[in-house]
Order: C-alpha cells, then structure tokens, then sequence
C-alpha cells in the first residue's frame, strides 16, 4: 500500500479576495524588509551575534504568522491518498487466431521442411518468459494478459501461464483490443504502462487500416513490445480475394474472378475449379507464379435457372501446404430473370391485344413473341400443301410442342384454340410442370367453348367446359376481399377504388361459373361482375387466379381491360395509369416475383461466422394472400457438398406459424461449409428433393455459408505482418522482438513513465490545517513573540 499527501484549498476567493490577501501578504513582508535592513544598520559597525539572531527570528515568526493567517483564509488542508496493488499495469494480447496455427520457417529452410507453426512458436517463448513475468510483477507491475481473434478473452493468471488458448479464431482484431484498453475507465485497477503484442502481425490487409492501427497506438500513448512469431519461409496456395457481384441473369455470360497467391511453389502445376452447390462447372490447369505474385482466375458461367445458388473457388490441393482451409473460397449468388420470354398468340388484332403487346414490348426485360391470327377454319379446312397463300399458316407444331417449355409466360387472348390443332394437352403438361399462362376472353376460345379438354379445364379457376357467350352490357366490377390482399389487385384496394370509383366501365364479359374443382387448385376470384349467376349464388368471376402443381394460371374473362389505360380523364394512381398496374402486377405474379410467394423462408445473412446461430424464418399466405395462421411448414438443412451428402440431414423439424403467418428457429453449431434450407408446408403431397422442385415453387429455398473464409487466411505471408509489428513498436518507443530467431521477452519491459500516469487512488482522507484553535493559536502566538522581540531589539 502507498500513500501520497497533497496541499489543498478548500476556500477559491474571489479576483477582488486575492488581490486583497495579495497586497496584505505584500505589505508585511514589505514591513519586515524594512525591520531587517534597520536592524542590519544598527549593527553594521559592531558585531551583535544576539542582534543578528533576533532578527532572524522575526523574520522566522512574521513568515510563521503570515502562513497561519492564509491558512485561515484559504481554509488549507492536507490531502492523504492510499494506492493500493501495484503502481502500474500491463497488457499482454497473445494472437490465436486461425493464421497462427500456420506452419513456417527460417528464412534458409527449404518450404515444406524445417517448419513450426506460429503458435507453437509462441509457446515456446511464453514458457520460457516465465522468469521474466515474476521479474515485471516484482517491479510493482500488475500483468493482464489477454486473446484475442474475432473477439478479446480475458485470461486467469493460472490459464495464462498454461496459455490455454487454441488457434481457431476466424479474423485478427487486433485494433479492437487495443481500442478496448483505449476506452477503459482509468479508475479500473493499475494505470496502463504498456503494452505487449504477441502475433504474426497479420491483423489488417489495407492501408487504412495500418493507419487506423497506428493512430490507436498513438492514443494509448505508452511503448508497445512486439512480438512477431511468423517466420519468412512457407508453402502455400490461396484464394485472396473475390470479384463477384450480389446477382447474375439467367441464360448470360457472367464473369467470377478471384485473386490466387501462392508461397514456396514456383512453377509447380496447380488445377482450379469453380463449382455451384458443390458440382464442378469449369476447371482450369495453370502454372504458378513466383513467390508472392497475385494470379488473376477467371471463368465465365450462363446460370441456366433463377434461385439462390453457392459459387465456389477451388484450388486442388498441393503436397505439404500450410493450410488448406485457404485453398477454398465460397460466395452466394442470386441468380435472375434478365429476358422474360412470353408468346402472346390472339385470335384477332383489336385494341385489348394492342394494349397489352405495347406495354410487354415496352419493358426492356421481355422477349416478345407475338402472334395475331388472321386464318380463320375456313382457311384452315381448305389448307393445301399446292395452294398459294398469302398468310402464312400459325406455327402450332413449332410452339406448342417444340419450344412450349422455352417460354415464361403463354398469353391466349381471345384464341380460337379448336381452329389450331389438339395442344391444349400439351398447354397443360407446361402449367402443371411450373409454366405460367394466362387466358383472356372474348367472342373466341371462351365464347366458343374451344378450351373444353378436361384435361387443361381441371387446372382453371373458372368453369370452361361449355362455351360462354359474350355479354356487350357495360358494368363495373368488384373488388373482392381476396382481392384486396392479391399482389395483383391490392392497388385498387389500397387506392380506395376498390368500388371501381372514377374508373372507366368494361363493356364485354364472358359470364363464367366458378370451377366447380377449384379447391384443388386454390382458385380464387379477385374481380366479380357485379351481377349473380343463376347457376351459381356467387357472383360470377371476372379476373380469378390458380395454382395447379407447379405452375399459375390467370383467366379475365373480359377483353375491355385497354379502357384502363386509354379512357378520357383516366385517373393516374401513383403516377401510373390503372391498366399498367393490373398487368404489371399479373405478370410480377405469375413469375414468382419474391412479393408474390405464398410460402416464404428467410434467412437473415448469407454469411455467418463458426459458431453463429442461423436464424431461420417463414411466413406463410393463404390463396387469398391473407396470413396463415397454424400452418404446419417442414423445414431441413443440408449441406451442399457432394462428399457430404451422405450425411442426414444438418438440421430439420417442423413450424407452426402463429396468428401473423410467421414462424423463426435457430440452429446451433453447424459446421463450416455450404448449406441448403428448404421450407415445405407439411401437407403438401410430395417432399421437394431437388433444386428444380425448391426453384419452380414446390419448396421455399434458401443457401447460406458458415465460416465462409474471408480475410483470416488469404494472405499467410508473415513478412508484411513482421514489417507491421516492428513500426508499431518503434512508433510508440517499445522494443521489437523475433521469436524466429530465438529472442525472449525481456526482463525489463520499456513502460511509460510513473509520473505521467494517472492512477485512482482506493482510499483519501482530508486533513483540515485551518479549522482548530491550533491554527490560531499558532497566528496569535507568532504575532505576540514578533512583538516581543522587536521591543528586545530596539524596534517598535
């Protein structure tokens, strides 16, 4: 225990008090200059032992009085600090992230031979720094030490003398430790004195933040000892960095390219490959360069579907690397619709299949293929091979038997679909297996009746088993409450036209029945005539949607639709004219945009640290896309390696979603690699099992990484990490040292200054000098003895 004792005031007077006690202190020893030098004359000529030592006591007591009196003024008192432990502290961060369990050598060991990893480098020296850490505590030095990787770990002294730590840590924060003594509250134990860094001096890959680094070190203010355990000499090939983007388009070349570097391998052959959910794309065989030179890999890939895919950097491999953790570096990719292919075929030109070819033709990402039909069945009974045309016949083998599948979306708009062949079948196989159509009405197709195959008519939400005759009357239809929640009628609900005010009126309408088996395909009606059906007490369906199998079907049973987008004094809502929005927000939904899934599953990153939970969500909608409560919903996630596939399932069970639609889980401690998470609704008929079934919307899907690399071991190099350690220990006046070359820790570490630290003391205690009779007592005394003498030596 120390104690250190301070003068204090505990009265501040005033500018106007101090210049008063100011000029009274002055006055008297102005007043005692001058008894001095009288009594000085008087016995200039005579030696006076007696005289001399007289005045030297009233000088004596005239001072004594003086002090009294300001001790009353300005209420002094004497301040006693007790400092208890030592009078210093410091800090030792040992690195043990996964870059110092790296093997490496001197700088004449052959790579691959004569290596030891960095941490055992660091064992060694730590063991042998016993002696020199009982050398600091007996100093009065307080030693913390202290790991550090992604985050810092406060370590016993009993855990710390084993170093009980393990090179695992995923990155080397370094600065954040350092930011961490920074910000400590200086009342919390020793004062810092310095600091001790243990590491391969890999901690930052960028100039910014060395400059970062280096301006924490400068507020720390106290000489930091390095300690670099890297060694110059290692074998090694690595993924250091990525250039991808977040997306990439369906059918187009798109670029991925990475950084490879390689150490100790000059020359050798190595073989890249770049895979998607753990199946190879490309490889590539190359030579490497030499030691430390960045190779740029590039491959060029066209994503043959949309979803969500893990990409992968692969490097085989080589004998004796120093890590093969770095020889892989994964990323997610979300691929997308870059051209939207739709085939529009219409029985005959009229102003609705104009609307609706301009507006497909004026979106960049759709590729049109539209066909007007101007044969009618006479045209087609007298078809002969010999007979000269002058309209070219439609192409029904071509379109709906070749290239069917080739589309997004099928448009029949009015089509006269009995004068072109027996296809519907074919029509249906499309929709059934995740294909989108869309089937509008008029006085052909619905007015004739051609769609009556049971075979496509079970997959509808209307009933079009017998032709339905076209009404001319105009009306306006109705919003219904499914149609309010529907991503392609909400606009009219959230606009408050959901009675079709200020909207202009249709003027034809097939009068359709509900499908009398449209349960089964989730039929629902978003637009109604406002008139009822005598067949049915409902009332009849104009725009209503399904979800046979894989697929999604849109029937509008009107073909008046263009008066949205052309009538006069049309009402624009939110910028946009009512047709584009009813169209856009079709077409959005019969592609699957995410807004108009009914099941889906979220992830909250793409990325995730070792050890991370992942946080994994679903929301489900009803056909009417109201939420779903206490569906039960499936869930399973797999690893996306081929070699572990084998393997059950990561993590699976089952959600039940609550009165929102929604339900969360975590899952814990999934190993490092690529995952696959799959959402199902439990009582669907058939588990999706592959990517095709999870992309056409069988499934919800989702891919993530864990441990996905990163910066950690890109670049395992320890030169530039050497280089780093050095700077910042002559930067900050402490001592560098190489565990490479068999230096130790020193026994007199370099520590800032005693007097420059602010410590905080554990105890005080305030002694007042002028608030007892003493300190009167004292000023009474030392006036009345002046004035005794100063009569004994003559003065007055």
């Amino acid at each position: 225990m120390q104690r250190e004792w301070s003068l204090t005031i505990g009265h501040e007077p005033g500018l106007l008090a101090w210049l008063l006690v100011i000029a009274c202190v002055g006055l008297a020893l102005v007043e005692l200059v001058g008894v001095v030098r009288r009594g000085l004359a008087r016995s200039s000529g005579k030696p006076n032992p007696r005289a001399r030592a007289g005045l030297a006591a009233v000088v004596g007591l005239r001072v004594l009085a003086v002090l009294a009196l300001l001790a009353v003024v300005l209420e002094l008192g004497v301040r006693i600090q007790t400092y208890a432990g030592a009078s210093r502290r410091v800090v030792v961060l040992i690195d043990h992230s996964a870059s110092m369990a790296l093997a490496d050598g001197p700088a004449d060991a052959k790579p691959g031979e004569a290596t030891t990893a960095r941490f055992d480098r660091v064992r060694a020296l730590w063991s042998a720094a016993a002696q020199a850490r009982e050398d600091w505590r007996e100093a009065g030095v307080d030693v913390e030490v202290r790991g550090f990787a992604s985050d810092v770990t406060a370590l016993t002294r009993a855990s710390a003398d084993a170093l009980e730590l393990e090179p695992t840590g995923g990155a080397s924060e370094l600065t954040h430790a350092l930011v961490e003594l920074a910000e400590a509250d200086a009342g919390e134990g020793a004062p810092l004195a310095g600091v001790v860094v243990i590491s391969d001096g890999l901690v930052t890959h960028d100039r910014a933040g060395t400059q970062h680094l280096a301006a924490v070190v400068d507020t720390l203010g106290v000489p930091v000892t390095s300690v670099a355990a890297g060694g110059p000499t290692i074998r090694d090939v690595s993924i250091s960095a990525l250039h991808v983007g977040e997306f990439a388009f369906v059918e187009n070349l798109t670029e991925f390219s990475a950084v490879l570097v390689a150490h100790g391998c000059e020359g050798e052959r190595a073989e890249v490959s770049l895979l998607r959910d753990g199946e190879p794309v490309a490889t590539k065989q190359l030579r490497l360069d030499a030691d430390g030179e960045q190779r740029e890999l590039r491959f060029e890939v066209a994503p043959d579907r949309t979803g969500q895919f893990v990409y992968e950097f692969a490097v085989t491999p080589l004998a004796n690397e120093a890590s093969v953790a770095n020889n892989r570096r994964a990323f997610v990719i979300k691929v997308l619709r870059d051209k939207v292919r739709v085939l529009h075929v219409a029985g005959r030109p009229d102003w609705d299949v104009r609307a609706l070819r301009t507006l497909l033709k004026r979106d960049p990402n759709v590729e049109l293929l539209s066909y007007y039909i101007l044969r009618d069945m006479e045209d087609t009974l007298r078809d002969d091979e010999t007979a000269p045309l002058s309209l070219i016949a439609f192409p029904t083998e071509q379109l709906f038997r070749e290239e069917l599948g080739s589309f997004d979306l099928l448009v029949m708009h009015n089509f006269d679909a009995a004068t072109h062949g027996d296809y519907l079948g074919n029509v249906a196989t499309y929709v059934r297996e995740g294909g989108s159509l869309v089937v509008i009405g008029g006085d052909l197709g619905l007015g004739s009746g051609d769609f009556a195959v049971p075979e496509f008519t079970k997959l509808m939400p209307i009933d079009m088993r017998t032709a339905l005759e076209l009404d001319r009357k105009p009306f306006a239809p109705k919003l219904t409450e499914a149609g309010r929640r529907h991503p392609i009628t909400a606009w009219l609900g959230s606009s408050g036209r959901g009675d079709w005010h200020g909207l202009p009126a249709l003027d034809s309408f097939n009068p359709a029945n509900h499908a009398r088996d449209g349960a089964e395909v989730d039929a629902t009606a978003l637009l109604v005539h406002p008139e009822r059906h005598a067949a049915d007490t409902r009332l009849m369906p104009l725009l209503a949607v399904s979800e046979p199998g894989k697929g999604r079907v849109v029937t509008l049973t009107t073909g008046s639709t263009w008066r949205l987008g052309f009538a006069p004094d049309l009402p624009l809502i939110d910028g946009a004219r009512p047709y584009d929005l009813l169209w856009l927000g079709a077409v959005r939904w019969l592609l699957r945009d995410a807004s108009a899934e009914r099941l889906v599953l979220e992830i909250g990153q793409t990325e995730h640290a070792l050890g991370d939970p992942v946080e994994l969500s679903v929301r489900t909608l009803s056909a009417s896309y109201a939420p779903e409560p206490a569906v039960v919903v499936d869930y399973q996630v797999r690893p996306l390696d081929p070699a572990r596939a084998h393997e059950a399932a990561a993590a699976e069970g089952q959600l039940s979603t609550d009165g929102l639609g929604r339900a969360t889980t975590r899952i814990e401690d999934l190993p490092a690699g690529a995952y696959e998470a799959t959402a199902w609704r439990a009582d669907d008929r058939e588990q999706p099992d592959d990517d095709e079934g999870a992309e056409l919307g069988q499934a919800a899907r989702r891919v993530f990484l864990i441990g996905a690399g990163g910066r950690e071991l890109a670049l395992v190099d320890a030169d530039p990490g050497t280089s780093l350690l050095r700077d910042l220990a002559q930067r900050s006046g402490g001592e560098f040292i190489e565990a490479i070359n068999g230096d130790e820790l020193p026994s007199a570490l370099k520590l800032a200054d005693l007097d420059t630290l602010e410590r905080s003391a554990t105890g005080r205690e305030d002694v007042p000098l002028w608030d007892s009779w003493i300190a009167l007592l004292v000023a009474i005394a030392a006036f009345g003895g002046e004035w005794v003498l100063r009569r004994r030596i003559g003065e007055r």
